[in-house]
């Protein structure tokens, strides 16, 4: 225990030291010690999260479960090399050629669980297979993503430094994507898209764009799609339409000034969206894959897990036939089921009571958004109302398909984060600066 104490404490003095000299990544206006601050704040809570659900929830949680996995590969590899190898390609046999595209235990639900295996297989080299040791890596590995949401949200709405840390300390955003968990690394991945798909398109609506620069943003959106598509491929399909819709209005904009002129890239972006959206669905159909269909047997896919695992939280599914008009006759449960979060389960009730007292404060907040909103939508940037498409359908679908009320909490923080941003930012200005509750230079 005492070496790993030690060995833990020379790593994170590393990595201050390391992120204090920062010069590229660093958004205008946060200070070396905010920036140590915030990466020691994701470190401390990524503890809590890996303390909390290895007291309350053992054998629930999948940060524990990748992490003791490598470990035992590992063990494997030392004893056994041969074995693990035949073992690892019977699995991608299986996964790649004989389910590739089903819904239960499968590539694409199976390809996050992976990715986050060679990763703490990585941080086991440098850590003596030490969870908390692995948690620092974790969120150093992830804190660019944190740094890339401040400058974007600061390029679209204006949002200042203070307000961006206070949105990223939101009880639910603080918690859930600080653990060690492909959540995170999602989260990363569309800040990079994000980020990377504004600065190219505002190079290019100025003219020339050296190939250099233009190779290094298309490299990174290329990977944070490839990146989105192996942690959660249907969110990248559900982001896909809106992603295009942006581009389409970048590109409108500057190829017909006319049409920029009389119609605002809000605008531009809904047709755009709308056309896109409808083109999807076509090809969709065309190639005989109904979503209402992978939606009714994902549903039918969590239930039966929950019920393996013998989850405490489990809800009876929603019982409605793959077609349009049974999807509308049971969205008010869906809908009701992400929104107010009900859990039949009698066990850990002062968590379930940390959750609801953080859902009333998500919701007040929208509500307080949306009455102090004083922008119209035709002003509204289209990275913003991509994010507001990809919560609301990703609420929807968890609605729909998520049968867990324990995940469901956790896969609507991703919801939670995107939805947060306006009103963390009007809360701020309005209230908290004019005050001066919690302000510092440069916010």
């Amino acid at each position: 225990m005492s070496w790993t104490i030690l060995l833990g404490a020379i790593y994170l003095i590393l990595a201050c030291w390391w992120i204090s000299h920062w010069k590229h990544l660093r958004p205008p206006g946060l200070s070396t010690l905010a920036l140590i601050g915030l990466f020691l704040s994701r470190v401390a809570m990524s503890w809590g999260y890996g303390w909390l659900h290895h007291r309350y929830y053992p054998g629930f949680n999948d940060s524990w479960k990748n992490f003791q996995q490598a470990v035992e590969l590992a063990h494997w590899w030392y004893r056994d090399p041969q074995g693990l190898e035949e073992y690892l390609r019977g699995r991608l046999h299986y996964l790649l050629y004989l389910d590739f595209l089903g819904v239960y235990h499968t590539f694409w639900q199976s390809s996050g669980h992976y990715v986050m295996l060679g990763l703490q297989l990585i941080f086991n080299l440098f850590s003596g297979s030490s969870y908390y040791i692995n948690c620092i890596f974790f969120s150093l590995l992830t804190l660019p993503g944190w740094l890339r949401y401040m400058e974007l949200y600061r390029l679209t709405i204006g949002m200042s430094t203070p307000a961006s840390l206070l949105w990223f300390h939101f009880p639910s955003i603080w918690f859930w994507f600080s653990g060690m968990h492909k959540d995170a690394l999602l989260l990363m991945g569309l800040a990079f898209l994000g980020y990377h798909t504004y600065r190219l398109l505002q190079k290019l609506s100025v003219g020339r764009v050296a190939t250099g620069m233009l190779l290094s943003d298309g490299s990174w959106i290329m990977l944070s799609l490839i990146g989105i598509l192996l942690l959660k491929n249907f969110l990248l399909l559900m982001l896909l339409p809106a992603w295009l819709a942006w581009i389409t209005a970048a590109v409108v904009k500057q190829k017909w000034p006319a049409l920029g002129k009389r119609f605002s890239p809000a605008k531009i972006f809904t047709w755009g969206f709308i056309g896109w959206l409808v083109l999807g669905l076509g090809i969709s159909w065309a190639f005989h894959l109904h979503p209402l269909q992978v939606v009714a047997e994902r549903q039918e896919a969590f239930y039966r897990v929950g019920v393996e695992l013998g989850a405490h939280s489990v809800l009876p599914p929603l019982a409605f036939q793959p077609d349009g008009i049974d999807a509308l006759r049971v969205l008010p449960a869906a809908l009701w089921r992400v929104v107010v979060l009900p859990n039949p389960s009698t066990q850990h009730v002062w968590l379930q009571v940390l959750v609801q007292l953080n859902n009333v404060l998500w919701i007040v907040l929208l509500t307080l958004s949306l009455i102090w909103r004083s922008n119209s939508i035709s002003q509204i940037h289209p990275w913003l109302l991509l994010s507001y498409w990809l919560a609301l359908a990703y609420l929807l679908l968890i609605g729909y398909t998520v049968c867990i009320a324990g995940a469901m909490v956790r896969y609507r923080a991703l919801a939670e984060f995107f939805l947060l941003a306006p009103s963390i930012q009007i809360l701020y200005h309005k209230h908290i600066k004019k005050n001066k509750i919690f302000y510092f230079s440069g916010g």
